[in-house]
């Protein structure tokens, strides 16, 4: 028989091994963001921003900004509906302004809403926001502020395991390592995202390597892509390597009016101009889906593929904007769809707060704890259940592209890089064809030199038959990029009904009809 003592030394050896071994068994970056599922913003809650006397330590001034404290009803029902994940920001302005040091009642009731998502088995992003709005009347002492802000939370929560996220900042117009002619960025000393790094690093305990988001610029997913591709930036390092990337995903733009369908919205390129744009009534084109999957695919090329997962901190927009053909559902249903197909893709939704009784614009009744309209329920119980629609699913190998939609009159077919052989365009006329009909088919070259081909006559002949289907040979010339056609004169006598690109070579064809019909019957399922 085993002598006692041997066994005790033994057991002994082998707990100290099993827990070496979870200490050890850190998850990466990528690990932890595809484990938080999809996220739901609190909205504001916690994020006092108005400097008054006092804070209101009853609800953190949480209704100056229309929303309500969460409770164990509400988190218990967001969490029964698929979301694993809380993301909400605090700002704590009146103590950090005035003293630097947080009022303990309120870590106290930061700890307290921490532990209630806890005991949920789920994750919390945790953020700050309004820092830059109200500490730089305080110059360079605004950077240590905020290095002291973060060294409180960090010192105040490092016990608590990898559930709690850490993301910098919220919304920033400013980042650190970047060259000065990009107008967005100030001083480059204030708010250096490898300063919060080091901070929270510093403060040991889980800590050390906890899952940190660097915000990009302004959140903006455009002007992020902006921001990488600019060889002057340097993004921060983190020996533990467990840092992922924040943006929100407003896009297009157009589509995104938060305060007003009649308000315009102002779109810059990287060269500073603007265009003045306003809100488009649906969403679900052809070119909508083809703009989702191509930017997923920029993410995943330039981001996850190289260790860095996305928060995608906010989508989602106030649901009495577009209602046409279930225009925000399809957006819901394929953007968080995308997010389970792409590795290392979170996605959080951002409700509005009810600020008086009569907004009916929210996703989820923070004060009723009750769904707005029961298709938004199903579709996040079916992706949190992996019913996904996947992309990847809808291609297949063909060499033409038709586009049946038009915009004020225009059809285009966007070829990328492709090469254009022939043009073809379908055309229901509905009497007799005078000469003032023209219609102009716009293309260009591999230089990006525009061509412009009138289809009224060639050579002396009407180019239009009894099929109605004009061609333009390109085989001869190089087209590129685009086909674009207009009906200039003569529109009430014709509709353009579609128009087809033949390429040089076959590809790998997005079959947006199929992808769509079927994205709407899970909608109704």
């Amino acid at each position: 028989m085993f002598n006692l003592d041997i066994i005790l030394v033994i057991f002994f050896f082998f707990s100290l091994l099993i827990n070496y071994l979870k200490f050890n068994s850190k998850k990466s970056a990528l690990q932890i963001v595809n484990d938080m599922g999809i996220g739901y913003n609190l909205g504001n809650t916690y994020n006092c921003c108005n400097l008054i006397e006092e804070n209101n330590l009853e609800n953190e001034d949480i209704k100056l900004l229309g929303t309500t404290l969460p409770t164990k009803n509400l988190l218990k029902e967001i969490r029964k509906n698929g979301f694993k994940t809380i993301r909400f920001q605090i700002s704590y302005n009146n103590d950090i302004f005035n003293n630097n040091i947080i009022n303990s009642e309120l870590i106290e009731k930061l700890k307290e809403l921490i532990n209630m998502i806890s005991k949920l088995d789920m994750y919390l992003i945790l953020s700050i926001k309004h820092t830059k709005q109200y500490w730089d009347t305080e110059g360079k002492n605004a950077k240590d502020k905020y290095i002291n802000f973060w060294k409180q939370i960090a010192n105040e929560l490092l016990n608590y395991d990898e559930h709690l996220v850490f993301e910098s900042n919220y919304e920033i117009g400013y980042l650190a390592y970047i060259d000065k002619t990009y107008n967005y960025y100030e001083d480059k000393d204030y708010y250096l995202s490898q300063d919060f790094i080091n901070t929270i690093r510093d403060s040991g305990g889980n800590n050390i390597d906890r899952l940190l988001i660097i915000p990009m610029l302004n959140s903006d997913y455009d002007l992020s892509r902006i921001l990488f591709e600019n060889d002057e930036y340097k993004f921060p390092k983190d020996s533990y390597n467990k840092l992922a990337i924040s943006i929100n995903y407003y896009f297009p733009l157009q589509d995104y009016s938060s305060s007003n369908i009649l308000d315009s919205i102002k779109l810059y390129d990287k060269n500073g101009n603007s265009e003045e744009v306003y809100p488009l009534m649906e969403w679900g084109s052809s070119q909508n889906y083809k703009n989702m999957i191509s930017n997923f695919n920029y993410m995943k090329q330039n981001f996850t593929d190289k260790g860095f997962p996305i928060i995608i901190g906010e989508v989602g927009i106030p649901n009495d904007y577009i209602k046409k053909d279930n225009s925000i559902e399809q957006l819901l249903y394929a953007l968080f769809s995308m997010s389970y197909e792409y590795d290392g893709i979170l996605p959080c939704l951002w409700d509005i707060p009810i600020v008086s009784s009569k907004d009916k614009n929210f996703y989820f009744n923070k004060e009723n704890n009750e769904w707005s309209n029961y298709k938004y329920q199903n579709i996040f119980n079916k992706i949190s259940k992996g019913k996904l629609v996947k992309s990847i699913n809808y291609y297949y190998q063909t060499n033409l592209e038709t586009e049946e939609n038009s915009y004020n009159g225009y059809h285009t077919v966007y070829s990328g890089v492709k090469r254009i052989i022939k043009i073809f365009i379908n055309v229901n006329f509905f009497v007799h064809i005078n000469d003032h009909i023209v219609m102009t088919v716009y293309s260009s070259n591999k230089a990006s030199n525009e061509l412009e081909f009138n289809l009224k006559e060639k050579d002396g002949k009407r180019q239009y038959d009894s099929t109605s289907i004009f061609t333009i040979d390109g085989s001869e010339i190089e087209l590129y990029f685009y086909a674009q056609v207009a009906a200039w004169f003569g529109e009430e006598y014709m509709i353009i009904n579609n128009i087809t690109i033949q390429y040089e070579e076959s590809y790998l064809h997005f079959d947006y009809n199929s992808y769509k019909s079927i994205i709407l019957k899970e909608i109704d399922s």
